[in-house]
């Protein structure tokens, strides 16, 4: 990465955690090494590095050395892959409007009211200085945010999209159009004014609803049972167990509902689990994605890996003897990987450069399964990682689909992140492929839902009444 030397200190910052971030990327994350060839995955990084050195030049202020670094992070397209401030800039410019994601369309969710400006809270934004909204809003959140193809990422970043953050590579929109509910279009000058993060706060809250999670554990409701499992980690177990502990009541249910709001991932096997116990071991292992005869996980060899497993390996070594064993092989093929500079561990397969062709969706008939109720899987825009998975599982069991649209992940898998060299901000990669595998997600909902989804109860009573 060439740069011109320049007394502007952001620049400089900007460029050697650019140029660290990308050797993370590049040394690190298997989609980076060629031999796995990945050509999306190459060009992404080609594509990063392009857009550094375009904006590098405006780079001036740590308000645009943020953007610059979420723009990089942006480029890979995997929420996996993300670069987290450790300062706080603690100022926004808005225009008093902050804006929600509601049935695929951009809503004013939340306003402050200054100068007699008028109730616009519920109006949809058609076009903003004469773009149209969704092309506006998509580009926008495409290049700093998010994956703009992908529904719940769309969602997650609505509130951005009306704020200032000082970001130089976006100009602000003065004008906007919008639809009142009744079908009215008027254009609205946006008045630009600076407002503390903590106080923007309630605003968003308030445009997006307040999103809890499912909880945890087992409870009756109206139609049958009600699994609440808000994440694939710590607690996990103890659904299981009551999950097993309920299994006859569980089984002869009308209705049994997986509660995944909030849940961001861990360890899918707990979901397996609760399947099992659910429609029996047959149904489970005749769902279960078929792969094609390349597949097997793969770690990237770097030093930085092989820290990241030998820490991993020494926490093992108390409480689990079979994953300490794993770990302890893993390790030592890594080590060995690194004195033969290879790039993977174990060795990757020659078949590995070829297309998948795993089937997503076979069609085949399931063995009767051993619950006689309906099976309902519920979602919000949170559910990632290995809560994709479990969805997917789940979805493949016949579960109706209700809730919001999930997020998506690739197959590549362990995340670790590094402090960049400046101290202020970090950078994450992944470690492992796993090949066979596709993406998960994102999954849309068969049935929609446009209600409060922290309100568990009335969530509960609508769908009581689904047929």
């Amino acid at each position: 990465m060439e740069a011109e030397e320049s007394g502007n200190p952001w620049q400089l910052i900007a460029r050697e955690d650019a140029r660290a971030a990308l050797e993370l990327i590049e040394s690190n994350h298997p989609g980076a090494d060629p031999s796995l060839g990945d050509a999306r995955f190459l060009e992404r990084i080609r594509i990063a590095r392009a857009n550094v050195e375009q904006r590098l030049t405006k780079v001036d202020s740590y308000p645009a050395y943020n953007a610059l670094m979420s723009g990089l992070a942006a480029d890979f397209g995997d929420g996996h892959i993300w670069s987290t401030a450790l300062v706080e800039y603690k100022f926004r410019a808005w225009t008093g409007i902050i804006l929600s994601r509601r049935g695929g369309a951009w809503i004013v969710g939340a306003q402050e009211q200054h100068d007699g400006e008028r109730d616009i809270v519920g109006f949809r934004l058609v076009s903003c200085d004469g773009a149209d909204v969704d092309a506006w809003a998509r580009e926008r959140i495409g290049l700093f945010k998010g994956n703009p193809e992908v529904e719940s990422q769309l969602a997650q970043n609505a509130a951005w999209l009306l704020l200032r953050d000082g970001n130089p590579f976006l100009t602000r929109p003065e004008s906007c159009v919008l639809e009142s509910p009744q079908g009215v279009r008027e254009q609205v000058d946006l008045n630009w004014r600076q407002i503390q993060v903590a106080d923007l706060e309630p605003f968003i809250v308030r445009a997006e609803g307040k999103r809890t999670g499912a909880g945890m554990g087992v409870e009756k409701f109206d139609r049958g049972y009600w699994i609440k499992l808000e994440t694939l980690g710590a607690g996990a177990a103890e659904v299981v167990a009551e999950v097993d502990k309920h299994q006859k009541e569980l089984r002869t249910a009308p209705m049994v509902v997986l509660d995944l709001r909030g849940n961001g991932g861990g360890d899918s096997s707990y979901a397996s689990a609760i399947a099992t116990t659910l429609v029996g071991a047959e149904t489970v292992a005749a769902a279960a994605r078929p792969a094609d005869d390349c597949r097997g996980a793969f770690w990237r060899v770097s030093p930085g890996n092989l820290e990241m497993l030998r820490g991993w390996r020494d926490r093992l070594a108390r409480d689990d003897a079979k994953s300490f064993s794993y770990v302890s092989d893993l390790v030592q093929d890594m080590e060995a990987a690194l004195i033969e500079s290879r790039a993977f561990a174990p060795a990757l397969p020659s078949c590995a450069r070829e297309p998948s062709t795993e089937i997503i969706a076979d069609g085949h008939k399931l063995p009767s399964p051993e619950m006689l109720g309906r099976l309902v899987l519920l979602t919000d825009r949170s559910c990632f990682s290995s809560c994709l998975i479990a969805a997917d599982l789940f979805l493949r069991l016949g579960a109706l689909h209700v809730g919001e649209a999930t997020d998506v992940s690739t197959r590549y898998m362990e995340v670790r992140q590094e402090v960049l060299p400046s101290g202020i901000r970090t950078f994450s990669t992944l470690q492992k492929v796993a090949l066979g595998l596709e993406d998960y997600g994102p999954f849309e909902p068969e049935v929609n839902y446009s209600g409060d989804l922290a309100d568990t109860e009335k969530i509960q009573g609508w769908i009581s009444q689904l047929q």
